[in-house]
Formats: structure tokens, sequence, C-alpha cells
């Protein structure tokens, strides 16, 4: 009898070690066992409420482009109503991030902890890698939700990935040879804000002619990837009427516009989209 109560002890053990996972060792079954960590500092992406894609963290070593990770179709950044963030505390929403953030990048990058994070940037910051004007920290997913309704305007263009600022080169024809300015040169350059705009930054055109050595000249004529021309004399250069203000777009491109003092505030005028080069004489 005492050989049948220990077999019947040892079963009874055995039994409820395979129910629950016994030995200390994990569980597989459900209930009230903690759950295995499985965070892998990937990113999961939801467009109204569809998965779309799962970029694992070797890929936010290159600071994707948030527009750049979802489909054709829902890359407009002006359709986007909100984008709603998950980061295993109370979610984080992001309300109408073109129209709060206007002229900014949504991207992915890696936190110093190298946790996953999301930024709205100025393009040059983002081309520098900086600091974003907003971001997100420890994101396991991202949820964007957009409009029902058909938008026009600028917010049926643009988004994907934008050109590679660091190898855009502007070519400046001098009367003693050709000089040119590269994307990294330009970035080292001090900006100002745009009349009119103290969020928008970017540089003087004069800016660049000094940079390349260039300080006397007559008249310039900008020119723009379709040929399109500006042409400007030194007088209509004059620092204290104008403003000849280029930005680096969310496209990774050169943006030129006329400011010229009228009253107390600035007119814009000749806008050029994608400079890249300037005729001296």
């Amino acid at each position: 009898m005492c050989l049948i109560v220990v077999l019947a002890i040892a079963c009874g053990g055995k039994k409820k070690e395979q129910e629950g996972g016994g030995g200390g060792s994990p569980g597989t079954g459900t209930g009230s066992a903690p759950a295995v960590n499985t965070d892998d500092n990937s990113v999961t992406i939801f467009v109204d409420d569809a998965k779309v894609a799962k970029i694992p963290a070797k890929d936010l070593a290159d600071w994707p482009r948030l527009d750049s990770l979802v489909p054709q179709e829902a890359r407009r950044l002006g359709t986007w109503t909100a984008i709603t963030f998950a980061t295993g505390g109370p979610p984080t929403t992001l309300e109408k991030p073109a129209q709060n953030h206007p002229d900014k990048v949504a991207a992915l990058f890696p936190a110093k902890d190298g946790k996953p994070a999301f930024g709205m940037f100025d393009p040059v910051e983002y081309a520098k890698k900086g600091e974003p004007a907003f971001r997100v920290d420890a994101i396991r997913e991202l949820r964007i939700t957009l409009s029902k309704q058909e938008r026009g305007g600028e917010h049926q263009g643009g988004g994907g990935e934008g050109a590679d600022i660091t190898k855009l080169v502007l070519e400046i024809e001098t009367p003693t040879g050709k000089k040119q300015l590269t994307g990294p040169e330009i970035l080292k350059l001090p900006r100002e804000t745009q009349p009119g705009s103290e969020d928008t930054h970017g540089w003087r055109v004069t800016q660049f002619l000094e940079a390349v050595g260039v300080t006397k000249f007559e008249t310039i004529t900008l020119v723009d990837v379709n040929g399109a021309t500006v042409p400007l004399t030194k007088k209509e250069l004059d620092p204290k009427t104008s403003n000849p203000f280029v930005k680096l777009n969310k496209s990774g491109v050169l943006r030129f516009r006329m400011f010229t003092k009228q009253g107390e505030g600035w007119s814009p005028g000749a806008d050029l989209r994608g400079l890249n080069k300037i005729i001296v004489k």
C-alpha cells in the first residue's frame, strides 16, 4: 500500500507539472502566466487599421521617412488626419501632422538607447540627423488615420523618398570659371528665418556666392532643374529692401523665393522649385 501511495503522489505531481509548466520553466498556456517579452525594437505600421509594414530595428539606422514606408496612395502627408503611437504606456496622438508641423519631414530613427523613435524634422535637421521639432520615443507601432475627404492643392503631391541633400551640387558659373557648392557645404552655412514665417529657415542666395568667393557682380541668373530662370540685378539684391531666400524643402531640393520689402512686411515674388545653377555676370 505504501508503494501505491508513492506512485499516486508521483503521478499527480507529474500531471500538475504538465498543466502548469512546472519546475519554474516559462509556461506556454493561457491564464495568468506572464507573457514572454518579444520586444525586438521593430515598429509595426498601420494605415486605417490595416497593417502595411513592419520595420526591423536594423533599418532604423537609415532614418527612413515615414511616407516612404506606406503604400503609394497613402503617402500624401496632407491626407493624414492623425498618427497614433503605441509605446507601452498610454497612447500618444499627433493630430494633423502636416498642418501642425508644416514643412517638416516625418521619420523613424533610433534613439540613443537603441529604442525606435519618431520625429517631425526640419529638412536640414533631418539631413544632419539632428533634433526633431516633435518626437515620440520607445514606439512599438504607429497608426496613420487618413482623411475620408479628397484633398486638393499641395496635399495631393509629394510623399515618398526625398532627394539626398548630401549628393546635391549647386553650379555657379562666373566670368572667371565654374565653381560649385555641395550639399554638405550648404548645410554648414548659418540660416535665418524666412520673412513672414518664424518656423521656416534658410539662406540668402548671396550666401552661396560668398561661400565660393564671389563678392562682386552686376547681375545673377537663377536656374532651376526644369530650365526656368529668374534674373536679378545687384540693385534688386539690396539687403535693405529684398531677401532672395532659399530653403531646403521636404523633397530634399532647394526652393527659391524672392521677398521684397513692402511697408512693415514682406511681399513674395519670383519662385523657383529646384534651384541647381547660378550664373554670375
